[in-house]
């Protein structure tokens, strides 16, 4: 019997190490044909994540600082974290976007899910767009998050310019823009 190439490439084998309550090592063997003995690809699971791109009534946007060691410097992103276990991602978003900005709104659009880096990483990430977030009443910040308030302009320049360069939030900041929620500035 010939072999079926549409059976090809497939993984042949997969071997997990968990690493942490965060990270299970996946090592997968996937080869190209029946007679081919493979290649070894590793990945990294993780749990699902959320962020939230919100907009406050006189038009400025959360984001938040904070030292990220796997690339050994702070970066800026858009509120944002871990599923907490079956929690919906749309709870999550709102939990989420109250801890890391002390920002609540009543509810959250999809905006986008994608998976964040698909070479490397085996897990989704919920985005959503708040409209109309509002203080919450003594809210006191996360111990090592930076809250801040840009307006739309600067959000803009500092993707163009760089400064704020979290590929999947860049991405959440593009879709906003083409669905026409957040509208690029003159």
């Amino acid at each position: 019997m010939a072999d079926d190439e549409s059976m090809f490439p497939r993984i042949a084998s997969t071997r997990s190490t968990r690493l942490s309550n965060w990270v299970t090592l996946v090592e997968n063997r996937v080869v190209a044909s029946a007679r081919d003995e493979g290649a070894i690809y590793h990945s990294i699971d993780t749990m699902d994540y959320v962020s939230v791109l919100a907009v406050t009534a006189d038009r400025r946007v959360p984001l938040v600082r904070q030292f990220r060691p796997a690339v050994r410097r702070f970066t800026l992103e858009f509120p944002g974290g871990m599923r907490d276990g079956d929690e919906a991602p749309q709870t999550s978003a709102i939990r989420e976007l109250a801890e890391e900005a002390g920002l609540a709104v009543a509810s959250v659009q999809p905006l986008v899910t994608m998976i964040p880096e698909s070479g490397r990483l085996g897990n989704r990430m919920w985005t959503f767009f708040a409209r109309d977030a509002v203080p919450i009443p003594d809210w006191r910040p996360e111990t090592g998050v930076e809250h801040m308030m840009v307006s739309i302009a600067d959000l803009f320049a500092a993707a163009l310019d760089g400064s704020f360069d979290h590929a999947p939030h860049v991405a959440m900041l593009g879709m906003a823009a083409i669905r026409g929620w957040l509208p690029r500035p003159a």
